[in-house]
């Protein structure tokens, strides 16, 4: 070889752009002013016309590497984001997928872990657990009063319940992240998108599973089994479970961790036409729960208790005068210099969580397609005992370590009913077809308890609040024609009728008010329109303009007031490619949605009926005409034997619309306008980099792997007056290794989670008081698979 020369070619895949102007612009911009640019077969060519001979001999190495038979490629993963099984690079959503061999590897021992690094998704913490936002889009009201806007899917099977996205993910194949309105087929709570969850399933003829135990810091420790059983030649069952323990975060022991699951399943094929996969799910948790704790600047500005709560401890101050209380030094904690101490007046309470799903699905071949019936019931149950604004105050006595009256409990049930009957093309056309109908039943299960609290002026008010069922009946069709081998069109529309209805009644020391009755009858119509174009072999070009809704409801107050629904269409275009003989993977999605009635939450203070009384309530409003505007590209690239380096970065431009919030009881900052402020959780930047290194060590693989996400600074809550309200911008750096044998099937892991060890505020309540993301933690995991 002549040291001074060398000429090698690399395929970049295909690419949109001329040849010319890249050359072009490579040169004027002084970049790499020997490379030569060229197209063959719609695939752009990079030569080098001269280089340094080290140069050389890297790329005539890394030449041998792409033009090797055995050189490594990305996974094809097969998702059902559309309810049939497809190639996630051929689907044209914008959507993250994650495995379960990446959770495994990885240690996530929830689904929070697992969202916590896929592009575009914020998770909210929530005194009922958490709220999921992608791209901007979600909830912080308390799902008894409104839907969430991102739909949380477990094998099919929805559940509207914020406790959910807390729940241990254990014995996982899959988790779908779908970003933007997913309306037409999932329906009205998926105006954000959906997350899918899709457990392991059995497998027919094998006896297979594993076991695994963990410990980590913080006294955690977590067993967790799966078996696969064959029985007889067309039947297999699948049973799994889990068990984990670990102590609270925080100094007061609130965070902490107590919980167990089991599921069973089973997959038959009686006929060669019927396939059979019914499933038994159960899940408990137990504990202190989540807790708030202070937030700085609390010193001199806090003026509580407020008069009312002296009427929880008349025995205390009998005789004497209502006296003037505060706390002028602040919230004080154990431990002044510890994001995880608490003050003594804030005494964790307690949280019970249940849920059971039962399911089963019937897919049969009939005709040209196959017909799916997917019945299924779910109950959730959660038990919360907390005070997370004022905690357990004595105003004469001092602070106590008791939890007492001011420890509200909230004791809710709700139930899921649902079928869901649809028909789908399964043979070879131009035309691929989706049709189905939905049903959706919904009850709290019974009346809650009657809720004690006091007005502002220190009068006891007893409130009462019934769900009665609500239902959801739908229409659904989606279809997709190939006008040629690289063109296609795709139609999709739903027709909703929702149903919800609420009683309330409330006593003002012992005086009954008017009852009340909320009914709500919504039609909805959801539709998308979508475009697709196969520029090369592995590169689609994607457009589409679709719709989502989410139901209105009722706040809080007495009597009841309302809220409108949520309508958005969402405008978006992307482009999903490989290229370098599959070793490179880039995909790209630019969005814009035009958002109405935009549901957000703020405490104000309002009149109690017809009484002469005010107490301090959570209110649901509309924000008018709220747009977002983004960007979002995602790089995976295999480098080399073993690498693998993913980049994705995220741009957001969200703002409310016209809406105005109320002088709040807690800061009487006067009327706020949140008109042109960004979105809670929506960060302008955001970016997730990760690197993974896998390689041979005598019978089995070594992984090495880091992910980061990183954020610009974003608001916690509407009330952006509130303080500690607005989190500044952080890195959130994870890391793990792990070794496989792959001969006698053990391994080991290690897992770092939260390196830099700062903690951010996930929600902000007022009185300097927020919910807290976790610490560092360690965990080391050791399994055995058969």
């Amino acid at each position: 070889m002549d040291n001074s020369y060398c000429n090698y070619s690399f395929d970049l895949g295909p690419f949109i752009v001329s040849p010319y102007l890249l050359q072009t612009w490579l040169w004027e911009t002084n970049f790499l002013k020997n490379w030569e640019v060229r197209m063959k077969k719609n695939h752009l060519l990079f030569s080098l016309v001269g280089a340094v001979p080290m140069l050389c001999a890297s790329l005539s190495y890394a030449q041998e590497e792409l033009e090797s038979e055995d050189a490594l490629t990305i996974d094809e993963i097969v998702v059902t984001a559309q309810k049939r099984a497809q190639s996630a690079q051929s689907t044209p959503i914008s959507m993250g997928v994650v495995t379960g061999d990446e959770i495994a590897t990885r240690v996530q021992n929830s689904l929070d872990d697992v969202l916590s690094n896929v592009p575009g998704v914020e998770v909210q913490g929530l005194a009922q657990g958490a709220q999921v936002y992608i791209r901007g889009v979600g909830s912080s009201v308390d799902p008894g009063f409104a839907d969430p806007a991102v739909a949380l899917m477990t094998d099919g099977v929805y559940n509207g319940r914020t406790e959910s996205v807390n729940a241990t993910a254990y014995d996982i194949d899959r988790v779908e992240v779908l970003r933007g309105p997913q309306g037409t087929i999932y329906g009205r709570n998926a105006s954000g998108g959906s997350v899918n969850v899709i457990t392991r399933s059995p497998i027919l003829g094998s006896t297979s599973g594993y076991v695994k135990g963990q410990v980590g810091n913080y006294d955690a420790w977590r067993g967790e089994a799966a078996l696969n059983l064959p029985v007889g030649e067309k039947t297999a069952v699948r049973f799994a479970g889990f068990r984990e323990k670990r102590d609270g975060y925080v100094d007061d022991g609130s965070y902490d961790e107590d919980s167990w699951g089991v599921r069973g399943k089973l997959y038959a094929e009686p006929t060669d036409w019927l396939t059979i996969l019914a499933k038994v799910d159960v899940f408990r948790q137990k504990g202190y729960g989540a807790n708030t704790v202070p937030v700085e600047g609390s010193a001199g500005n806090l003026t509580f208790p407020p008069p009312y709560f002296f009427a929880n401890f008349l025995d205390v101050v009998a005789g004497l005068a209502p006296p003037e209380f505060r706390f002028p030094d602040g919230w004080q904690k154990a431990d002044p210099n510890s994001d995880l101490s608490n003050n003594p007046e804030h005494v964790p309470g307690y949280i019970k969580r249940e849920s059971e799903t039962y399911s089963i699905q019937f897919d049969a071949k009939v005709g040209p397609g196959v017909l799916t019936v997917l019945p299924s019931y779910t109950r959730n149950r959660n038990l919360l005992v907390s005070s997370f604004l004022f905690g357990s105050i004595l105003p004469v006595a001092g602070p106590t370590y008791t939890i007492n009256d001011n420890y509200g409990e909230q004791d809710a049930v709700s139930k899921y009913t649902s079928i869901e009957v649809r028909y789908a093309s399964d043979s070879e056309g131009p035309l691929d077809y989706l049709l189905g109908f939905y049903y959706l039943n919904s009850d709290s299960g019974a009346p809650l308890d009657p809720v004690v609290a006091t007005t502002t002026g220190g009068q006891t008010l007893s409130t009462t609040n019934t769900y009665q069922p609500g239902s959801t009946l739908a229409g659904f069709a989606q279809l997709t024609y190939s006008v040629t081998d690289e063109f296609r069109v795709t139609g999709g529309l739903r027709l909703s009728r929702d149903k919800t209805k609420q009683d309330y009644s409330y006593e003002l020391e012992g005086v009954a008010g008017a009852d009340a009755t909320y009914r709500n009858t919504s039609d909805s119509t959801q539709y998308k329109i979508g475009l697709e174009y196969d520029v090369a072999e592995d590169a689609m070009v994607y457009a589409h303009v679709a719709t989502g809704f989410k139901q209105g409801g009722i706040s809080v107050t007495f009597p009841p007031t309302s809220f409108e629904p949520e309508h958005l269409t969402s405008y978006e275009a992307g482009i999903k490619s490989r290229f370098m003989d599959g070793r490179v993977q880039l995909n790209a999605a630019a969005f814009r949605y035009d958002y109405d009635n935009y549901q957000f939450s703020s405490f104000q203070t309002l009149q109690i009926g017809d009484f002469d009384a005010t107490s301090d309530f959570p209110v649901v409003q509309n924000a008018d005409s709220t747009h977002i505007n983004g960007a979002e590209v995602q790089l995976d690239a295999v480098p080399w034997e073993g690498g693998l380096i993913k980049v994705a970065v995220t741009y957001l431009d969200a703002e409310y619309g016209t809406a105005i919030i109320p002088n709040s009881p807690f800061f009487n900052q006067g009327d706020f306008d949140l008109a042109g402020r960004q979105i809670q959780n929506s960060p302008e930047w955001a970016a997730d980099i990760g690197f993974e290194q896998s390689f041979s060590l005598a019978s089995g693989t070594v992984t090495v792997g880091v992910n980061s996400h990183l954020t610009k600074g974003y608001y916690t809550t509407p009330e952006q007056y509130a303080a500690g309200a607005w989190q500044p911008g952080f890195t959130k750096t994870d890391a793990h290794v792990s070794y496989h044998d792959d001969t006698a099937g053990w391994n080991v892991s290690v897992a770092v989670r939260n390196i830099e060890d700062e903690i951010q505020t996930t929600y902000v309540f007022p009185a300097y008081r927020r919910f807290i993301s976790a610490p560092r933690t360690f965990t080391v995991s050791a399994g055995y698979e058969f």
